[in-house]
Formats: C-alpha cells, structure tokens, sequence
C-alpha cells in the first residue's frame, strides 16, 4: 500500500538528513533515521533501512576507496559473523528491555574510556571485538555503529568512512539476503525502499560540499556525540519496553 504524499516526503527528509551524516562520518542513517521511520510506518525498519544502507555505503565506499584497508575490513566483517549468531541465541532467551540497556551502557562505557589519555588504534584483534560486538548490537537492538566508530575515531575522514562504508555494505548485504530467504523482505518493503531512495541518494551528494569541515578536526566529537546519543536512544528503548 503505498504511503500519502505526506508521509512520503517526511520519510525522504528524514532518509536524506540520515544519508548526509552517513556519507560525512560513515555511519548515522540507521541511529538518526529508523527510530523516526517506524513511527511513520513500521515497514520502514528494518527491510527498507537496510536496503538504503546498502546502497549509499556502496557509493561511500568507492568514493573514498583509497583510504579501504582490506585487512582491517575482513576482520571485523569475520568478527561480525559470530556477533549475529550469539545475538539469534541470546534473543531466544533474553528480554529485550534487558539486552537494551546492557548495550547501551556498554556503548556510554566505550565513550568514556574513548576520552582518557591514549589512542585507540584499529588493529586487527580488536576490530574482531569491534565487528563482534556491532554484530552482536545491530541484530539486538537494529544500532550496530558504535563499536565501530569509536575504533575508528581518530582515524582520518577518508580512511573511516572507506572502512566503515565496506563493513556496513557487507552487514546490510547478508542481512538482507537473510530476510528474503526468509520471506521478511518482498515486494512492498522493496517499493518503499526504492520510493526513498532518490532522497539518499540527495543526501550523499549534500554530504559531499561538507566533507572538508567534517574532516578538520571536527570527526572525533562528532562520531562521539553521535555515539552517545545512540547508545542513549538504545536504553531509553529499553527503558521503554520494560515498562
């Protein structure tokens, strides 16, 4: 059923301002976007997301393809794969309000730490920790991007969003292979994806003019921020569903 005119350019908007933070930072359209497009209708999240996430983190990727480091990328895709299925199993047996709030402060831990004295640098055993753990975190709870960022953190601009870009293609590829072999994605989640796609992909081209400001210096607080804000989204929902 397709949505009103309204409707359908209030879920561009929203996608647009998500695909510009993603297509600056490398990561934002899925923390920014989904919790307000599943109030406009629920079918946005995750199917459509996931569909919009693929399509703009293959456009990321290659526009910053030079700063891609293969190896960092397959670890924490390997690490990933593991995440997901620890996260089916302790689905099974969880509460959801409970696996909310343990992530979200385990995100607004990383945060701290991320501000004492020192440099974190992705090396390889902990990007196997860092894709585990957004594994772990996107299939939970559908916030998959912290781990990551904060690894990334002080890395530069090109170099992120590269890296970032690859590991969420991938991630937003296998899910949704999953879904429609599951039968979760068909043809009314792909008409909506495809109806807010033009928007994402306005938004990418917009992120392009502000690359230069996101990158002077101006990346780590912003990832942080956005972090934050994430992982408070995250025990707010938990909070929520618990009562």
């Amino acid at each position: 059923m397709p949505l009103p005119p309204l409707e359908l350019a209030l879920a561009s908007l929203l996608v647009a301002i998500g695909s510009l933070l993603q297509g600056a930072l490398g990561f934002g359209l899925a923390i920014f976007a989904a919790p307000l497009l599943f109030l406009i209708d629920p079918a946005f999240v995750p199917g459509p997301v996931l569909f919009v996430a693929m399509v703009i983190s293959a456009i990321i990727l290659w526009r910053n393809r030079a700063g891609l480091a293969i190896g960092e990328l397959g670890a924490a895709v390997i690490g990933r794969m593991p995440g997901m299925v620890a996260a089916f199993g302790l689905l099974a047996v969880a509460s959801q309000w409970m696996l909310s709030l343990v992530l979200g402060v385990a995100v607004l831990l990383g945060v701290v730490v991320s501000l004492l004295p020192g440099d974190i640098r992705p090396t390889r055993n902990r990007l196997l920790g860092a894709g585990f753990l957004s594994g772990f975190m996107g299939t939970a709870t559908s916030v998959g991007g912290p781990p990551m960022a904060l690894l990334y953190q002080h890395a530069r601009g090109p170099h992120i969003r590269a890296n970032l870009g690859g590991y969420f293609l991938v991630g937003s590829l296998v899910s949704l292979l999953g879904m429609v072999l599951l039968g979760y994605f068909g043809r009314d989640e792909l008409m909506l994806s495809l109806a807010v796609t033009p928007a994402a992909l306005l938004g990418l081209w917009v992120s392009g003019s502000i690359l230069h400001w996101v990158d002077a210096g101006r990346i780590r607080p912003i990832l942080l921020l956005l972090c934050t804000l994430s992982a408070t989204a995250v025990i707010m929902d938990g909070i929520h569903s618990l009562g």
